[in-house]
């Protein structure tokens, strides 16, 4: 399975994911992007809360589909 290139559809997503040393745009081992939507801190320590990012938040465009998220997320256990 090919890696995919996140932030090819527009500047502003490629912007997002590598300008701020700590961006909440991340990709995971398993080829799924995620945005960071939320923390909370546990007495454990920070806990993140993330989502798939199906469409940009810029331009739209469709970055990927529940079935290959679903697919990629149980390829990896």
């Amino acid at each position: 399975m090919s890696k995919r290139y996140f932030g090819s559809c527009c500047p502003d997503l490629f912007d997002a994911m590598h300008t701020p040393p700590n961006s909440f745009l991340r990709v995971e081992d398993s080829d799924v992007l995620f945005l960071t939507v939320g923390y909370n801190q546990t007495p454990q320590g920070m806990a993140w809360f993330d989502h798939a990012v199906i469409f940009c938040p810029f331009c739209g465009s469709q970055l990927q589909t529940k079935e290959e998220i679903q697919k990629k997320a149980t390829s990896q256990t």
